[in-house]
């Protein structure tokens, strides 16, 4: 299955969870959280199409969210709440970071630059849970041990406006923490892999 297959699925559900949300109304519709065929196939798609790469990806990584942070205004302070979208935003702009940190002027060619490769999905929102992403990471250089990449990972992800203390990398060995990292595909949430910023 390639990759538009998976989004064009991923893009259907959507439709159909706002739909319901709409005509049916987000309590009734939350009380639902029995899997039908249908979202069952979706989530096994999404793991077949992870588990197909595994090779590609050499750490699992758990990255924590402050679920608002405070802004400077001319008016004073006020706080900004966390929503999907801006976790998605937050996502991207630490994967620039940790790309120019690992790769530096390598990373910034327009053509044939340096990239890790990543897929993330956020948890969190819908089903009631604070938002936080559980990620399948690799290609990292590999002139750097594994204490250099976690703190390198650590900082970074702190240095941006939601990044929070508490982050969690392990090197990946098995095929399990995929299947951790869509558990949710198809319950409450309508999907949980963050497409917007899936770099391979």
């Amino acid at each position: 299955m390639t990759f538009a297959t998976i989004e064009f699925q991923v893009f259907t559900r959507q439709l159909q969870y706002l739909f319901d949300l709409v005509f049916f109304g987000f309590h009734c519709f939350s009380l639902n959280s029995c899997m039908t065929d249908e979202n069952y196939r979706l989530r096994q798609a999404t793991l077949d199409w992870l588990c197909a790469q595994k090779d590609s990806y050499t750490h699992a990584l758990t990255l924590t969210m402050k679920q608002t942070r405070k802004l400077a205004t001319e008016r004073g302070d006020t706080f900004e709440k966390l929503t999907a979208y801006n976790a998605s935003r937050n996502m991207r702009h630490f994967l620039n970071r940790l790309n120019v940190s690992l790769y530096g002027n390598a990373a910034k060619a327009k053509r044939g630059g340096k990239s890790i490769r990543i897929v993330s999905a956020l948890e969190g929102g819908i089903t009631g849970k604070n938002f936080h992403y559980h990620c399948v990471i690799g290609n990292l250089p590999e002139r750097l041990s594994d204490t250099h990449i976690g703190g390198l990972i650590r900082t970074v992800w702190q240095q941006t406006g939601f990044g929070n203390e508490q982050v969690d990398i392990q090197r990946l060995t098995t095929t399990g923490w995929m299947g951790y990292m869509v558990k949710e595909l198809g319950r409450l949430s309508c999907d949980v892999i963050d497409w917007e910023n899936v770099r391979n």
